[in-house]
């Protein structure tokens, strides 16, 4: 039995990976249909959606814990969110590669590893340490009071 002052944290790495998975394939659907998946922009706003949401995502946990975390387990955030978001536009970006039967196969695999593995990754990784740092940045000890 919870008592009036125990809030239930909601795990957020999920929560946060899958809506980052989600809006980034949204417009990837939106810049298929509309003929500019092939622009280049278009592989920058979605390193970006990753970025940000990763951003948000280890603020959101920060405000949660009333800013009584420690560097360390922001960090940790950012990355299960950064590992959840890429693992699900993986899947989906697979199972778009083999639905549509695209001809251009070492293109897309240069695509996959390059852009969806490696720079969304950098990027939430580099986001996560970012919030890590500005929210922590005179942290004394990782010991909680």
């Amino acid at each position: 039995m919870q008592t009036a002052n125990h809030r239930h944290h909601v795990n957020l790495a999920p929560v946060y990976g899958i809506i980052i998975a989600v809006v980034s394939l949204i417009f990837t659907v939106i810049f298929y249909f509309t003929n500019m998946a092939g622009a280049l922009w278009t592989g920058y706003f979605g390193n970006l959606l990753m970025f940000l949401g990763v951003l948000f995502s280890v603020i959101h946990y920060n405000s949660q814990h009333h800013e009584k975390t420690s560097a360390m387990a922001l960090f940790a955030m950012g990355f299960r969110t950064t590992i959840w978001a890429v693992f699900i536009v993986t899947l989906f970006t697979i199972a778009l590669h083999f639905i549509s039967g695209a001809q251009t196969e070492d293109n897309f695999w240069i695509y996959l590893f390059g852009n969806v593995f490696f720079t969304n990754g950098i990027l939430g990784l580099l986001a996560a340490g970012l919030a890590a740092m500005v929210f922590k940045r005179n942290q004394t000890t990782t010991k909680p009071k």
